[in-house]
């Protein structure tokens, strides 16, 4: 059967690759500053507990460094984090617009990267199993329906997939958050069950508990905001259904497309390595509801053609 729209062809395309590649970079930019902050937040708790017993007089600075460090996070990591985020959004936004067919909306998204920092994004090596991954970005079985109804599922497929990866790794961030939580405290009044020594035990855990705790609520805050786009791609795709012509719902699209675009610049970060885990299951459940609104565009196109 010959393609219905030509989504497929323009996402593996090398331009559009080298831009998913680049905001790839951008984001594992901004996830390396993250691990290392956690991390360095979760080795003073533990670097503490250890020297509890051979030099107590390290509590008291390592819990001053815990909570220098939260006050870095706060004030400077936090403002560039953010700028990373948006650069990123931005070069996901460049790849959609030109994948899917839509204009490029300055006001919500302001000026695209600039030629020379998406080069300098894209210019480590790309692996060869990063690059046929981007090149099959979107489903192929959006290639069957015209192209309002193949860049709609498209979107919803962005949205709906966020949303799971996000809510998952929300869960799983508060329960490990916890048990940890449990393990110190329950340690640290055995080991030294002085007050003081809690107390500063605490001190030193705060930043990576804020850090946990914020992240938790960040990622469950962002699925509740993917519900509305949900709700609103449901709008668009009935009137989809029910025969709205093509400038009807590239508008609609347009408008649904503004909505992700200010997610992904201020949505929180996901481990790369949480994504990976997560992801066959994800990518299953992706296919599949792809698959069943591929088929819904497909029986009310037919079922008007034969009216």
């Amino acid at each position: 059967m010959a393609n219905r729209n030509d989504i497929t062809e323009l996402q593996a395309k090398p331009e559009m690759v080298r831009l998913i590649w680049a905001r790839d970079r951008t984001y594992q930019a901004a996830k390396y500053t993250q691990g290392w902050f956690v991390f360095g937040t979760a080795a003073i708790p533990c670097i503490g507990a250890l020297a509890s017993g051979p030099w107590p007089s390290l509590k008291p600075a390592l819990a001053l460094i815990s909570l220098l460090l939260l006050f870095l996070d706060v004030g400077l990591i936090d403002r560039l984090q953010k700028e990373r985020l948006k650069r990123g959004a931005k070069l996901q936004e460049e790849f959609d617009t030109k994948a899917l067919g839509l204009p490029w909306n300055k006001f919500v998204a302001g000026d695209k990267v600039l030629p020379e920092d998406l080069a300098d994004a894209a210019s480590a090596a790309m692996p060869a199993k990063r690059k046929k991954e981007i090149e099959t970005w979107y489903e192929a079985s959006v290639s069957r329906v015209p192209l309002a109804y193949g860049r709609l599922v498209c979107q919803r497929t962005n949205i709906s997939y966020d949303s799971r990866l996000r809510r998952r790794y929300g869960n799983w961030l508060l329960t490990v958050t916890l048990v940890l939580v449990i393990i110190a405290l329950v340690a640290g009044v055995l080991l030294d069950p002085k007050f003081t020594d809690v107390v500063l035990g605490l001190a030193m855990a705060a930043p990576v508990l804020s850090w946990a705790l914020r992240e938790h609520r960040k990622q469950i805050d962002t699925c509740n905001s993917l519900q509305n786009l949900q709700s609103e791609f449901k709008t668009v795709w009935a009137k989809a259904l029910e025969g709205a012509n093509d400038d009807e719902l590239k508008v609609g699209s347009r408008q649904l497309q503004d909505a992700i675009y200010q997610h992904r610049a201020s949505a929180p970060l996901v481990f790369d390595w949480i994504y990976y885990r997560m992801r066959s299951k994800n990518e299953s459940e992706a296919h599949a509801a792809a698959e069943e609104f591929i088929k819904e565009a497909e029986n009310a196109l037919s079922a008007r053609s034969s009216a």
